[in-house]
């Protein structure tokens, strides 16, 4: 289990814990699960020089579930377990047995956020792309091309490569670098709050 997974788990525990909630009760050890899910299929491609961060930690409580980068860029991966669930997705809503969710819009504004946090650190332009992926579902429909990569979790390690590359391996070591220091962001909700 990597640090970021373990310091969640802990947050996941004490949060259940003030809430009064059991934790095996908790739609948040759902979430939990998830995450570790896509975490162990992201596993395979750190063997081809990609370079994986779980549970980013941004000031305001929240994470970046995976943040992922190779050479088509940085990918900002967030875990949507849903087991036996039919999955729904259009261009700005994912349903989830016909319950919707904003999380094109979320995944969006998390992508971008990321992209300008980076671009500004790093000193050049870094591609970012939102990804959605998706754990246990029954089926996942896409009615309409949405602005994000919606998967399968099972699939994440072969979809991301196919992105056209943008970036050469020095600068995904140096995204790296920078990405995996937790100053950077600690700084990230001053300088990019989502418009309300």
């Amino acid at each position: 289990m990597r640090e970021g997974e373990e310091r969640y788990g802990r947050l996941v525990r004490l949060a259940a814990r003030l809430s009064r909630q059991r934790l095996g009760d908790s739609s948040t050890l759902r979430g939990l699960e998830g995450e570790r899910f896509v975490g162990a299929r992201l596993e395979p491609l750190r063997a081809a020089g990609w370079k994986v961060l779980h549970g980013v930690p941004l000031p305001s409580g929240s994470d970046i579930d995976h943040l992922v980068i190779g050479p088509p860029g940085v990918f900002t991966v967030n875990s949507k377990h849903h087991p036996g669930a039919t999955v729904w997705v259009g261009d700005k809503v994912v349903k989830v047995n016909r319950n919707g969710y904003p999380y094109v819009e979320n995944s969006e504004f998390e992508a971008s956020r990321t992209a300008r946090l980076l671009t500004e650190w790093c000193g050049f332009e870094v591609p970012v792309h939102p990804v959605i992926a998706v754990v246990g579902a029954r089926r996942i429909t896409l009615g309409a091309t949405p602005p994000v990569t919606v998967v399968d979790a099972e699939r994440i390690a072969d979809v991301l490569p196919t992105h056209p590359p943008a970036l050469p391996p020095n600068r995904v070591d140096q995204v790296f670098t920078v990405a995996r220091h937790r100053y950077v962001w600690a700084q990230s909700d001053r300088r990019n709050r989502k418009p309300r």
